[in-house]
């Protein structure tokens, strides 16, 4: 977003936390859901397809090439897949599993 100056300007104005109070309210008023993904979770890092998680990753690196499945993909796609995956687990997950999702602590089970 911050590549677009017009944007950016916008963006850099109003405040992360404003464009989250929005899209809540939009959410809110049109009856859409939202799904706030924690944000260290490791979406360019993690592979779409086999889940394994890079130690690191340069910003210039554009192209995502997992070592382990050999799987290749744009970096962003592949970081718009993982968010599509994560989105789709919380939604569908308990409350229990949805807190401990992306924090790496296991779910505590009913019984």
């Amino acid at each position: 977003m911050m590549a677009n100056h017009k944007l950016a300007a916008a963006v850099a104005d109003m405040g992360f936390y404003e464009f989250r109070r929005q899209l809540e309210y939009k959410c809110e008023l049109y009856g859409s859901e939202l799904i706030i993904i924690d944000r260290w979770f490791p979406s360019s890092k993690t592979c779409s397809r086999c889940g394994a998680v890079k130690e690191s990753l340069l910003l210039s690196e554009r192209v995502f090439n997992c070592e382990h499945c050999n799987f290749s993909c744009e970096r962003d796609l592949n970081a718009a897949l993982n968010l599509v995956m994560a989105g789709s687990l919380l939604r569908n997950a308990s409350a229990n599993v949805r807190d401990s999702l992306w924090t790496g602590q296991a779910p505590t089970l009913p019984g």
